[in-house]
């Protein structure tokens, strides 16, 4: 049984404290109470809606020391939902893959884990308007005389990357190499955590790696690196991902749902919420202009 994680957060607090539960619901009557304002108990006004996240990575969504999911994007979740009293908003943790496999199947209603638009999660689902503009960077050791600007993903052809396999800054560097055979950047394809990943370029076993500034703030403040980040050039940071923006995907059929959702989310970026909780993760607003 996976861990149910209610909304009983106030805006006020912004630590988004989801207090653990139990729950007992099969996934049919998950859809049932989506779509049926009663199934749920509680009362004809209030729709329970169902929100994935797989609790990583930092600091997006994890699961803090006290065993308490937290995270910008459950603090920003939370925050907007408080401003809706129709619904009743459940979180859960499940497998990354089992995320799109619920949205599909029904079982959740949202997706909640630091998402970006492709083409084919276009065709199935609907995005919220944007949660936060992200910007990419080159991580180095800091004794690493070989870069200090990346201008071009060419300014990386010889050094070692290290990636994991199937990830967006990997496929852009894999981009990069079939149309530059002659000068291509050496990949070294790796599962091991980011944790890891970022030890191995602290001492310089690899030459660098890319990746959301937010996260290497996060973890550069959390562990103390001997890093440094070298923002991208705007041409490389297309390449890598064709926009900066980040969303909470919806399920088709859940229109209202969404439009009630960007209404909430423009109120939280107005008042200034979005970017007590961007500063409070993230070190830094990242709060996206929302028209």
């Amino acid at each position: 049984m996976k861990n149910n994680f209610s909304k009983k957060l106030s805006v006020g607090t912004l630590s988004a404290a989801i207090l653990v539960g139990s729950l007992s619901v099969c996934a049919s009557d998950k859809n049932t109470a989506a779509s049926d304002p009663t199934a749920d108990g509680n009362g004809p006004d209030v729709i329970t809606i169902y929100a994935a996240t797989s609790g990583s990575p930092k600091p997006f969504t994890y699961i803090d020391e006290n065993g308490v999911l937290t995270g910008h994007n459950i603090a920003l979740l939370t925050a907007i939902f408080d401003k809706l009293p129709q619904y009743d908003l459940v979180i859960e943790t499940t497998e990354f893959a089992s995320i799109f496999a619920g949205l599909d199947a029904g079982r959740y209603q949202i997706a909640a884990n630091n998402l970006v638009k492709t083409a084919e999660r276009e065709e199935k689902y609907i995005f919220s308007d944007p949660i936060f503009k992200n910007e990419y960077v080159a991580v180095v050791a800091l004794d690493n005389d070989a870069l200090d600007t990346v201008s071009s993903l060419g300014d990386l052809a010889g050094l070692n990357y290290i990636g994991n396999t199937a990830v967006n800054v990997t496929t852009a560097v894999e981009s990069y190499n079939r149309e530059n055979p002659a000068n291509p950047i050496v990949i070294h394809y790796t599962e091991a955590d980011i944790v890891m990943q970022l030890r191995d370029v602290e001492s310089g076993k690899y030459d660098f790696l890319l990746m959301d500034r937010p996260m290497y703030e996060y973890y550069n403040r959390e562990f103390g690196l001997n890093l440094s980040a070298l923002s991208l050039s705007e041409d490389v940071s297309s390449s890598v991902m064709s926009e900066p923006y980040c969303y909470f995907v919806v399920s088709k059929g859940n229109d209202q749902l969404l439009e009630d959702i960007n209404g909430a989310l423009a109120e939280v970026i107005a008042e200034g919420i979005s970017t007590e909780i961007n500063i409070q993760y993230f070190g830094k607003d990242y709060t996206p202009i929302v028209d």
